[in-house]
């Protein structure tokens, strides 16, 4: 603590003076180390703080502009107060253990028993949570996830007001755009998926944002034991939940996106009947949310490729899906394809394939990964231009052609250094 508050004292040298607050209180209150802390500052001008501490760049996009910088080796973001004081700042937060503020001489403003609720593991909407909430109905979902994130219960009356107001506001959460929906729900799904998504379920708020979704609880899977599709897909979303705590995915938004929009569109547990137009309705709300095209193509690429992970691949299929959808993608499915056949409890038919797939696929990367180890840090033996050079070539398709077929060369261990791959160009040109 004392390192933090010798950053608010040096913010304070410049004339502003300056809290820590929101999840960096929390965070400290919970025993955890915040790798970047927080700071609400009494001041109007941000631009002649950075220009006092000789440090940061303001970042003036989004509702409330923030300096951002380093000082004494700790990463910091400071905002401007919310209000004129200190106390009208943590108003406006949603939840009270978010709306606990330190002061430079390590006194603590507490307004809303925000360290009560951390100790006793209550999640509780800040102050008049009615009126919080008809500001903003998606400080709902923000309640969950940090119900979801931090294993804690939601208060009593926190959730009989928000109940009451989904009952009596149904055209509120109607009205809600869509890319607002989206934000909140990649934050809630990011490191608890199933339990943010079960906490929606409990909450009756699937139908807002996701009809489809909904409406799998109504289709049973056909075995004993009376489960939906819906059930499979917390099932699903449970197991990649346990993967991400245990496993380093570059790609983890396309991992759970691809865990919630699978189903859509199925109508019985085997997903071979899923229908073609079920990719349109996967772009189109993934669009609609504002998730990033290059995701959306990852997010259908794993739902459309782990079910051909049950059988036995080839190397040179694993590299050629590489090829085409990149290395982190071709793993994410496969993670996909073992946590469905583990969810809906069919592995040990398929644990065999799946092994030697993975095998498979290690030995793919292992090769990719041994061209940027030769030739420091560069995606290909030759670029190119070294090609055209060598082999007296102008530029055009056949270039291309030879560097597609190249990289299944050394995909495959046919070529594995640039003497073997300048040898292969060679044998290629006739």
């Amino acid at each position: 603590m004392s390192n933090y508050l010798d950053v608010l004292e040096k913010v304070e040298e410049t004339g502003a003076r300056a809290w820590l607050v929101g999840d960096t209180v929390r965070m400290l209150e919970m025993g955890v180390q915040p790798e970047t802390i927080t700071l609400a500052v009494d001041a109007q001008d941000m631009y002649q703080i950075a220009l006092s501490l000789g440090t940061g760049t303001v970042d003036a996009r989004g509702p409330y502009p923030a300096l951002r910088g380093d000082l004494l080796g700790v990463p910091f973001r400071a905002f401007g107060l919310r209000g004129s004081t200190i106390e009208d700042d943590l108003a406006q937060r949603d939840l009270s253990i978010e709306a606990i503020a330190v002061r430079s001489d390590g006194g603590i403003v507490d307004p809303f028993g925000g360290r009560f609720d951390i100790r006793n593991r209550v999640i509780r909407i800040t102050g008049d949570d009615v009126d919080l909430i008809d500001a903003d109905p998606l400080r709902i979902l923000r309640m969950l996830r940090f119900a979801a994130e931090l294993e804690m219960d939601i208060f009593w009356k926190s959730e009989t007001d928000v109940r009451k107001f989904l009952e009596l506001h149904a055209d509120r959460m109607n009205s809600i755009p869509p890319e607002r929906w989206g934000r909140e729900i990649m934050k809630g799904i990011h490191r608890r998926p199933a339990r943010f998504i079960e906490l929606c379920d409990d909450y009756e708020l699937i139908p807002f944002f996701m009809k489809e979704l909904d409406d799998l609880r109504n289709i049973p899977d056909g075995q004993p034991g009376g489960k939906s599709l819906f059930d499979h897909v917390i099932c699903t979303l449970g197991m990649i939940e346990s993967r991400m705590d245990t496993t380093k995915l570059m790609q983890n938004d396309a991992f759970v996106l691809a865990g919630l929009f699978s189903r859509i569109g199925t109508r019985t547990l085997n997903m071979s009947d899923r229908t073609k137009p079920a990719d349109n309705l996967v772009n189109e709300y993934l669009t609609r949310w504002n998730i990033p095209a290059e995701t959306i193509d990852e997010v259908l690429a794993i739902i459309n490729r782990f079910q051909k992970l049950y059988q036995p691949i080839t190397e040179e299929r694993f590299c050629a899906y590489v090829l085409e959808h990149s290395a982190e993608t071709v793993e994410v499915a496969l993670e996909f394809a073992k946590c469905v056949a583990t969810a809906e409890g069919f592995i040990e038919k398929y644990r065999d394939a799946l092994d030697n797939n993975t095998w498979n696929l290690n030995q793919v990367l292992r090769r990719f990964r041994n061209v940027s180890l030769q030739t420091e840090g560069a995606s290909r033996y030759l670029t190119g231009r070294e090609v055209m050079n060598l082999l007296h070539i102008k530029p055009g398709r056949r270039v291309g052609e030879l560097l597609e077929g190249l990289d299944m060369a050394v995909g495959t261990g046919k070529v594995n250094s640039r003497a073997k791959a300048e040898e292969w160009l060679k044998s290629q040109h006739i």
